[in-house]
């Protein structure tokens, strides 16, 4: 339940629309790769408006970075139009030259029409940052941040002259080393430090003394001198540009993971809708219709818009699922469609054929046979699954309009239809009609626990399976409710004549019920045809001793685990995810009443689902060992028996400091069957306990356990502990051991102090360990 209540939460939109934004959401980032030149690549932006303008009527900068030297630029600019922007740049362009590639964000005055025509004209490539997302375009960001830290102090100062003190602001930048090269932009550049602000505030402190001007060298030896400093000063930033550029991923992508999205996809944007922080929420849901490798997608929006978003700024959405289906059969057992098709051989040729009843005697097999051939025409052979059937959709309707099942229709409203492939390669036709159910009073029809069927059904020593075809198409469907059930396809308009209600869950009750009191097979097929079914012969066995059943093997008075599904989980990989662990424990938690001491077996295992551990698992020696006894645990496991009501029962308990475990079973002379395991891993708190403590709980623990086999019945308890001194004399005293020998009163329980007793075919398990 609580999982089915997370889930509902999960799936409420209006949260998912106000969730906050976490780390969890970005996925990890890699390092830009540095361009081999100066100015090969360089990233500009716009600040602004600034408050106060310039005296000159200067409200913004255009900013600018090189990627190679990290060299800034920024020019004040009047306004923010192309033409501006387009001047500055070719104003910067003649002194460091035209860039291979420039880099900006989807601003208006970057990717206008003159902006592009400019930059095609200098021969210069445009790369656009995803719209929303600043850190694409972060070295210049940064930039900007710093910029606008040193622009608020001059005009804090000199209100009016800020946009005349830029150059010396540059100035003092370009001599300072960077902390991502570890070289001034200046030194990287030129190849020698600068000469700037900083450097002559430095020297005027420290008193240094500079050699005479009137010293010289050849321009030769200058040029040879430069260069061979500039390869140093290049040589000499690589290696930290690298090693700080890979810490700053490495610490960001601590928490971060890899996100990716399919087409047709919901998704929700992390954009609010409105300025307004009370009445915004997050923009969504949308439909993913495009990848721009490697990290943005276009997302249709449901008023028809598209949008360019980063992946960081995308979040899978969760829709709600107004129905849950559980099939335990293959698939083709649900949703065939059955057209009508004439058969060259009879029916009772048919069912001659098709039957097999070589399991049982001979005089048995003519009565089985001699009730099937009585009611032949239960077993029609104008109903069967077409061969035919291709994957075209028209071909389908075709067969539901000759089986009159559906009709044309002219409703106002319509459902989709939704092509599901099959295992055999065609397609199943089906209608979306979940908004028509969110509208329905559905009609609660509680489940039977599946325990108590295995054991009801696998007491029987011969037991009959019938297979209902096309129940579903039984009822005509009311005039006033056709409408309802509309859907369109790209022919025409159809609704449905008969579908499935109630009514048939009513006559499958009569028939449970018929079935309860052991009627003759006969009696059933009566039923059954007076109710209109029809029974699909090949789906259906006869005086078995045993069935498959909800991945069971059950009949004859014990139930075991399906050889098929054990088999399965015997060739199951290593998992390398918690998401895999976690299936694969959902998975052999379905079989966890064979394996005495289930818990404690897999205790490595279950500790790796916790949070504290990532998500991509430290395998180590001992959970592969765990791993592989378990699936041993399961291919190797024993059958349990099918409990006799009203007789005796019997319990095993044992505790140990992680876990407790018990037995189930019944006496039949001298020998114990087993009738079901149960263990539970014990809490922080309860492994503090001490040892009589733990044994005393793996006492009331197993009898509410089996309380709805063992209530009302004799009980025998045999515990290699003696705890019922320990609760008789501490119960007074503890509210927790008083709750406990409350609880045991109810029961007409014999405990038993047997040192060294084991449960049955606990050996076998501890061989395993």
């Amino acid at each position: 339940m609580s999982g089915e209540i997370a889930e509902f939460v999960q799936t409420y939109k209006g949260c998912q629309l106000r969730k906050p934004e976490k780390i969890g959401d970005r996925a990890p980032i890699t390092p830009i790769v540095r361009p081999e030149l100066p100015f090969e690549i360089v990233n500009i932006d716009v600040i602004g408006p600034i408050q106060p303008p310039s005296g000159r009527g200067h409200k913004y900068v255009l900013c600018m970075m090189d990627q190679h030297t990290r060299w800034p630029e920024a020019v004040p600019l009047r306004s923010l139009t192309a033409k501006n922007a387009c001047d500055s740049l070719l104003q910067i362009f003649s002194s460091t030259g035209i860039p291979s590639i420039i880099a900006s964000d989807q601003g208006t005055n970057f990717n206008s029409a003159l902006t592009q025509e400019f930059t095609k004209r200098i021969g210069s490539s445009p790369r656009f940052s995803c719209p929303g997302y600043p850190a694409s375009n972060g070295l210049v960001e940064r930039w900007n941040k710093v910029l606008k830290d040193m622009i608020h102090h001059v005009i804090r100062e000199d209100p009016r002259s800020w946009d005349r003190q830029l150059p010396f602001l540059l100035f003092a930048y370009r001599e300072v080393p960077n902390t991502t090269t570890g070289v001034s932009p200046f030194r990287l550049l030129y190849g020698r430090e600068a000469r700037g602000p900083l450097a002559i505030l430095k020297s005027s402190w420290a008193g240094e003394i500079h050699l005479p001007t009137n010293i010289s060298q050849s321009a030769a030896d200058y040029l040879q001198e430069m260069k061979i400093n500039m390869e140093k000063a290049a040589e000499s930033a690589s290696l930290p540009a690298a090693q700080k550029q890979k810490a700053y991923g490495d610490y960001f992508n601590k928490r971060s993971s890899v996100k990716n999205f399919s087409i047709g996809e919901q998704v929700v944007l992390l954009i609010p809708d409105s300025s307004n922080k009370i009445y915004a929420r997050w923009t969504g849901p949308g439909e993913i219709i495009q990848h721009h490798p490697p990290h943005s997608y276009k997302v249709k929006l449901s008023d028809g818009t598209v949008r360019h978003v980063h992946v960081n700024k995308i979040r899978k959405y969760h829709p709600r699922a107004l129905a849950v289906g559980v099939i335990f059969e293959g698939d083709h057992e649900f949703g065939e469609i059955h057209p009508t098709l004439n058969l060259s051989r009879s029916t009772s040729e048919r069912v001659l054929h098709e039957i097999n009843l070589n399991h049982l005697k001979e005089s048995e097999r003519e009565q089985v046979l001699a009730i099937v051939l009585k009611h032949q025409t239960l077993f029609t052979s104008d109903v069967k699954i077409a061969k035919s059937l291709k994957i075209k959709v028209d071909e389908q309707i075709e067969e539901l309009l000759r089986l009159d099942l559906i009709e044309e229709s002219d409703a106002e409203i319509a459902y989709p239809i939704v092509c599901v492939n099959k295992k055999d390669g065609t397609l199943r036709l089906c209608v979306d009609f979940r908004a028509l159910n969110s509208e329905s009073v559905s009609d609660d029809f509680p489940m039977e626990d599946a325990v108590e069927l295995i054991h009801s059904i696998g007491r029987a020593n011969i037991i009959t399976t019938l297979d209902l075809l096309k129940g579903y198409w039984a009822i005509p469907m009311a005039e006033d409710s056709k409408n309802l059930t509309s859907f369109k396809t790209l022919r025409q308009q159809y609704r449905f004549k008969r579908i499935f209600t109630c009514l048939h869950r009513r006559h499958c009750n009569l028939l449970q019920k018929l079935g309860e009191e052991h009627l003759h097979l006969d009696t059933i097929l009566t039923k059954l045809s007076e109710l209109n079914f029809t029974v699909n012969l090949k789906k259906c066995a006869f005086g078995k001793a045993q069935i498959k059943y909800l991945g069971h093997i059950i009949g004859s008075g014990k139930h075991e685990p399906d050889p098929e599904k054990t088999a399965v989980i015997n060739n199951l990989p290593v998992p390398k995810t918690k998401k895999e662990l976690r299936s694969v424990l959902g998975l052999c938690n379905y079989y966890r009443e064979y394996i005495p001491k289930y818990s404690e077996l897999v205790y490595p295992l279950t500790e790796l689902t916790k949070k504290r551990v990532p998500d991509s698992i430290p395998w180590t020696e001992k959970h592969d060992s765990s791993f592989h006894l378990l699936k041993k645990a399961l291919v190797e496991a024993p059958s349990l028996y099918s409990p006799v009501p009203d007789k005796p029962y019997t319990i095993h308990s044992d505790a140990s400091q992680i876990g407790i475990a018990a037995c189930l079973s019944q006496k039949c002379g001298d020998k114990c069957y087993p009738i079901a395991y149960a263990s539970q891993k014990l809490s922080k708190t309860q492994q503090s306990w001490s040892t009589i403590e733990r044994e005393a709980f793996a006492i009331v623990w197993s009898l509410k356990k089996f309380e709805v086999w063992v209530f009302g019945t004799e009980i025998e308890f045999y515990t290699d502990h003696n705890p019922l001194p320990y609760l008789t004399k501490s119960a007074p005293q503890s509210a927790r051991l008083q709750r406990w020998a409350f609880c045991s009163t109810k029961f007409n329980v014999t405990i038993k102090h047997c040192p060294g007793v084991k449960m049955p075919h606990a050996d076998a398990l501890s061989r395993l360990v």
